[in-house]
């Protein structure tokens, strides 16, 4: 089975039912695209819409956090998920096939941008999937049998403003914001590294 989602429906409204699916190690390949909004809607804010951006439901910018459904999803133990990204197409053949191949349930959590919801030229997709990675905002790895590999490893992040600087839905983010997310993204990837090492 194949089951293919946004962000809205899988990090809100169908969380529920997929971690029901995971839990009973159903043979389901889950794949959630995720523009980080309900773009299909008019753009309101999801779980998964990053700290400071805007949305129509957050005109002064979203006050939290985005949800980490890959996190979840390894709670559950299940054999294999990983994330990907549109920027990236030999990595995210190399996921697709290995989720294809595992036994029981696995989980694809790919990144895909949104020009109109994010507020950029079409033409400057694959660019700001590209940053998202560099920056290390959107970090490329996968869970297999318990283990982290961390398949774009990056020497150096490049500053987050990078990526942020694209996109006119984080033109009313504060210093402070941009300070919080610049903090958060290292420690997250910081932590995936060395999760990685173990």
């Amino acid at each position: 089975v194949l089951g293919f989602a946004g962000d809205g429906g899988t990090v809100d409204i169908g969380l529920q039912s997929l971690s029901g699916v995971l839990e009973r190690r159903d043979q389901v390949l889950y794949i959630c695209y995720d523009n980080e909004a309900y773009m299909n809607t008019g753009i309101q804010g999801s779980s998964s819409t990053p700290l400071a951006a805007w949305t129509t439901t957050t005109p002064g910018g979203t006050p939290t956090g985005r949800k980490n459904l890959l996190r979840i999803a390894m709670a559950h133990d299940i054999p294999y998920c990983a994330s990907a990204s549109v920027a990236n197409i030999p990595d995210l053949r190399k996921k697709v096939q290995k989720a294809m191949d595992t036994e029981g349930p696995s989980l694809l959590h790919i990144h895909t941008p949104c020009p109109t919801g994010w507020g950029f030229d079409p033409s400057k997709s694959i660019e700001v999937c590209k940053a998202a990675v560099q920056t290390g905002a959107w970090a490329l790895y996968e869970y297999e049998n318990g283990k982290i590999t961390v398949t774009s490893k990056l020497k150096e992040l490049k500053p987050l403003a990078d990526y942020l600087k694209l996109q006119k839905r984080f033109k009313g983010a504060s210093e402070t914001d941009m300070e919080a997310m610049e903090q958060e993204v290292r420690r997250s990837y910081a932590r995936l590294l060395k999760e990685a090492e173990l």
